[in-house]
């Protein structure tokens, strides 16, 4: 029998022998590989775990370590801390308190998934966790919500702000050749220090004395013997909020927001038709409990030295002598894009006469590759006046 087995195994195919091999040896090393990273990551800052875990469970800028830039840090920013602290206090690679470090991991990847999406993030930013919850909610429950106007939902004009129109002029290069242009917005944000309760702490939130905290009144009005009717309104005093403020918020002084600057990237593609208008969600003025209106940024086209747009075709004046009408010409300009476009005439260049120039004008928008056509309209100056020589000599050849 071992004869037997022997031979066996010696016919066995040498490629399978060492495709089992190798898969062996790989499947050892992905047995031995976790052990050696949790023993190098089994060392954790406990310290650092326990502030994670102390911290609000809406603060997500705390969490990712980034509580002092808060809405002023960038994106790039805030995937750099969610990769360290995910390499970091990965379950899979620390040994210890499982439970721990699971607890530390999920607040991380909840606190990135909210800043790292930009639409959730503006959310966050304006109205906090309250409205993050809103639009996290299924569709079918806030369809008709018009919280949600801008996300696809009913909307009416109470529940979102009104939008801010404004104008940017672009110099005619920047459109011909495409570019990105910063544009500081200025507008009214929600108070950081009070979070838009216009307090100066929690506990300077309390309950309406008047309402009791319902926001409205009831009144009675006896209209006849017998009958009394009676009537609610909106508490006067509250505003309907049911709560009122104790002491002001020193930063905003009770007004609920502080005056700012946001910083726009403006995209100006080549060939963006004059009047485009560039939208920007949620980026007007801020309200407590409001969504922002929408910022529409209108593109127009800033005056230019000697060249006019008009669509994709551009119009340029050029003076020349009269020598130069009668006898033909070679000149040049500098284009929009650095370059040197030649003019020629060689016959007679009447007054006021207009020239095309096929492909010398605007890039279509969205087709770059084609363009509009350049008109170089002539123009030349007469002198005040002739020598008896030169009237001669223009009564004798043009006589």
């Amino acid at each position: 029998m071992k004869k037997s087995s022997m031979v066996a195994w010696s016919r066995f195919p040498r490629a399978v022998m060492a495709v089992l091999i190798v898969a062996w040896i790989v499947g050892l090393c992905f047995e031995v590989a976790p052990l050696r990273i949790a023993r190098a990551a089994s060392a954790g800052d406990e310290k650092a775990i326990k502030k994670i875990l102390s911290l609000p469970e809406d603060d997500f800028y705390g969490v990712l370590g980034l509580g002092d830039a808060g809405e002023d840090a960038t994106e790039s920013q805030i995937r750099s801390a969610f990769r360290k602290l995910s390499r970091k206090y990965h379950p899979d690679v620390t040994a210890g308190d499982e439970d721990l470090f699971r607890q530390v991991y999920q607040r991380i990847q909840r606190a990135y998934e909210v800043l790292g999406d930009r639409r959730k993030r503006r959310v966050y930013d304006i109205l906090g966790v309250d409205g993050l919850k809103k639009l996290e909610q299924p569709q079918q429950q806030h369809q008709m919500n018009p919280f949600f106007a801008l996300f696809g939902g009913g909307r009416t004009a109470s529940d979102k702000g009104p939008d801010k129109e404004l104008l940017i002029a672009v110099p005619l290069e920047d459109i011909y050749k495409g570019t990105t242009h910063t544009f500081q917005l200025s507008k009214r944000k929600i108070c950081r220090a009070c979070h838009g309760n216009g307090a100066r702490s929690k506990e300077d939130v309390v309950r309406c004395p008047y309402c009791k905290g319902s926001g409205r009144l009831v009144q009675r009005v006896q209209i006849a013997p017998g009958f009394v009717q009676q009537m609610e309104q909106i508490c006067g005093h509250c505003k309907g909020k049911g709560t009122h403020v104790a002491h002001v918020c020193p930063a905003c002084r009770g007004t609920t927001v502080v005056s700012g600057e946001t910083a726009l990237s403006v995209d100006i593609e080549e060939g963006l038709p004059e009047g485009h208008v560039l939208r920007y969600e949620l980026e007007a003025d801020q309200t407590p409990g409001q969504v922002p209106g929408d910022v529409l940024l209108t593109v127009i086209t800033a005056p230019h030295a000697f060249l006019r747009r008009d669509g994709n075709d551009l119009y340029m004046n050029m003076t020349i002598t009269l020598k130069e009408a009668l006898l033909g010409f070679e000149k040049s300009f500098t284009h929009l894009d650095g370059r040197e476009v030649a003019l020629r005439r060689t016959g007679v260049t009447q007054y006021a006469q207009q020239v095309r120039i096929a492909g010398e004008g605007m890039p279509r928008h969205h087709v770059p590759s084609e363009h509009g056509d350049l008109y170089v309209t002539y123009n030349f100056e007469l002198p005040q006046s002739l020598t008896a020589e030169q009237r001669e000599l223009f009564d004798k050849h043009f006589g």
